[in-house]
């Protein structure tokens, strides 16, 4: 039995008992999915259904990305004084707590509504690089070895191996917390980060270059987009109930995917995120057209973490910078632009 599967079994007597003990009305987890390299959310009330959920390195979406809707204020303000909001279970990874402790400290989530069971997280794999590694084969399943590493069923009917290292995905090697920071139950041993600078000098390299090669770059990275709008659906930290980048009246942004359109949706989208981004990469896992979208993100979160020694998501009693502020702040910006 791998630690995955053990810590499977531990998930799903701990989602049971808390379903039983009706300690939570809702528990989120993963199950499988029909794709390979795939799992699906599984939102369960049950705890005759636990045996539905499951852990492997195939668990990659971001549950916390649900819990501001499931907190979300009824429209008709009338109702609220009967409603009653859930408690939610949730099974989590290092960078999964960090947007929860985000989504607390912007009062989006009660952290006394919320069950956390964390997962120590050696790192997910990155579907697409597992297609790419198979070439021009196509696969039917996946499922994890006894090593960790990845074997994929082909439409050969043979076995390919993937060495993890080699498919992990990118914001698992740039993760500086893969042990959950907060916790209610937490199942598998302490993960060491693997690189703790490795972010810092992806934008130190991009930035060393001119200020023309730059914006081509920068240009040529975001004429790929399509205007789903995946990157944002997916972040947790996304949950307006109206973007600014939808308005219409005004219309801000327009919705072509003409290169203006489109540099100036991400460029707003990531001053947005400035100190709040947890670096949990939903926004590039979702990307049907392999789009680094944490570019612009990852260099404004690193002047953030400059400026004010603060890291999003790493305590619930730390109040954000842009968040906060104080008569004596500078205010030249304001008055002599």
């Amino acid at each position: 039995m791998t630690a995955n599967h053990e810590i499977e079994a531990r998930l799903r007597e701990t989602a049971g008992e808390l379903l039983r003990q009706k300690r939570v009305d809702l528990f989120l987890g993963y199950e499988k999915a029909s794709l390979p390299f795939r799992t699906t959310p599984l939102f369960l009330t049950s705890p005759d259904e636990v045996e539905r959920l499951v852990w492997n390195p195939f668990c990659t979406v971001n549950l916390a990305v649900y819990l501001p809707r499931l907190f979300a204020a009824p429209a008709d303000p009338r109702k609220a004084k009967d409603l009653s909001p859930p408690t939610v279970g949730l099974v989590l990874k290092g960078c999964d707590t960090r947007s929860v402790v985000a989504l607390i400290q912007e009062r989006q989530v009660p952290r006394e509504k919320l069950v956390l069971v964390g997962v120590a997280c050696p790192g997910m794999v990155d579907r697409q690089k597992a297609e790419r590694a198979l070439g021009e084969h196509e696969a039917l399943g996946a499922e994890e070895d006894a090593q960790g590493n990845v074997r994929a069923m082909i439409d050969d009917e043979m076995e390919v191996a993937l060495p993890r290292e080699e498919i992990v995905s990118d914001a698992c090697l740039e993760c500086r917390f893969p042990t959950p920071l907060i916790h209610d139950v937490l199942l598998g041993g302490p993960v060491e980060p693997k690189d703790r600078d490795v972010a810092r000098r992806l934008t130190a390299e991009f930035e060393s270059r001119a200020l023309s090669a730059r914006w081509v770059h920068l240009q040529e990275t975001l004429s790929k987009c399509i205007r789903c709008n995946a990157c944002r659906q997916s972040c947790p930290m996304c949950y307006c109930k109206e973007c600014l980048l939808d308005q219409t009246r005004p219309r801000w942004v327009g919705a072509s995917t003409d290169i203006s359109d489109v540099t100036i949706y991400h460029l707003v989208r990531a001053f947005h995120m400035a100190g709040r981004c947890t670096e949990c990469g939903a926004c590039a896992r979702a990307c049907p057209m392999g789009i680094d979208t944490r570019l612009l993100v990852r260099k404004l979160s690193q002047d953030v973490e400059d400026l004010y020694q603060y890291r999003p998501g790493e305590a619930i009693d730390t109040t954000p910078p842009l968040s906060a502020f104080a008569m004596e702040d500078p205010q030249d910006f304001l008055t002599e632009p």
